[in-house]
């Protein structure tokens, strides 16, 4: 009975093997991703109570959590998907025959993940550090708007969401990134309301070991703390306003070719937030509250850069 059971298991593993088609972004996710760091940290971090049903696996729900991200799926789209595509039960390390984490699981494990998830961006980071990723000098610090998950009322008592504020851009979050030049990859990520201006956010998204800055015409007064700090400032410069009745004068042409270099590599942060729009669907934030949000961003950062990594490793 035992041998037939073992075959039974056999032939069920390799009609798997057979039917599941190939995704060649999650098998490079299953090669590139350093597993064995989130581990580390989660289990770490995250206390498992003892007795009663046995649980599912922590980086089980971790891998959920990134299909999540990576996907732009919701929990109960996610649970769907885990249950029905191939590709997403070989990336989880199910066969075919096994239990998927339902959706109020995969919350419960973002709720305790929340927390840990600056932390572990952070160790991230620090690997990638460690593996020369970043020996090129060049950084690129930008903000953009993120829309609330909910409307904004005239009495802001009444908002659903208190930590969102009204902006130039509408009624939401402002998140800022520091972009290494070369890689691509995010270096730190910070969330703050959308009344406050770019600018003030950019000390707190500051590694600390940049050379150089680029960033848009928005941080034009924060070039003499850039070069209090060492750093060379590459700030797209505006031109000033005239006087009242007055054209506004052209700025000077070597101003202008300044410029041309500086965009050139400062557009490159725009891609990371085309990613995070497009691709994981996060124009607007799914949760309310600024806690929340600023650790959504943070997953989602965390989930972007892997999936660089992946890209990188190609060579």
């Amino acid at each position: 009975v035992k041998t037939d059971v073992i075959y039974a298991m056999l032939f069920s593993q390799i009609t798997f093997d057979q039917a599941c088609p190939t995704n060649r972004f999650l098998e490079e996710m299953s090669r590139c991703v350093p597993w064995n760091l989130f581990e580390t940290e989660i289990k770490r971090h995250i206390v498992r109570k003892t007795g009663g049903r046995p649980a599912y696996p922590l980086m089980l729900l971790f891998r959920m959590h990134l299909l999540k991200t990576w996907y732009g799926l919701s929990d109960e789209q996610c649970e769907f998907q885990c249950r029905d595509s191939l590709s997403f039960k070989r990336f989880l390390g199910l066969n075919i025959e096994a239990s998927v984490p339902d959706a109020t699981t995969l919350e419960n494990f973002r709720h305790d993940f929340e927390p840990i998830a600056k932390t572990v961006f952070l160790k991230l980071d620090k690997l990638f550090e460690q593996q020369g990723v970043f020996i090129s000098p060049g950084n690129i610090v930008d903000a953009s708007f993120i829309q609330a998950n909910s409307r904004a009322h005239k009495d802001p008592e009444q908002n659903s969401d208190q930590d969102a504020d009204h902006g130039h851009k509408g009624f939401g979050y402002n998140t800022t990134i520091n972009l290494h030049s070369d890689s691509k990859l995010i270096r730190r990520i910070e969330t703050e309301s959308n009344r406050a201006h770019d600018s003030q956010h950019l000390e707190k998204v500051l590694v600390g070991t940049e050379r150089v800055v680029y960033g848009d015409s928005g941080y034009q007064g924060c070039q003499e703390a850039l070069i209090k700090r060492g750093c060379k400032a590459r700030i797209v410069k505006r031109r000033q306003r005239g006087k009242k009745g007055e054209p506004t004068p052209d700025l000077p042409l070597r101003d202008k070719y300044m410029n041309r270099l500086i965009v050139k590599t400062r557009v490159r942060v725009e891609h990371p937030f085309a990613c995070f729009k497009s691709v994981f669907k996060v124009a607007r934030t799914a949760y309310r509250g600024l806690e929340r949000v600023s650790s959504q961003l943070v997953s989602v950062a965390m989930a972007y850069n892997l999936r660089r990594f992946g890209f990188l490793a190609r060579g």
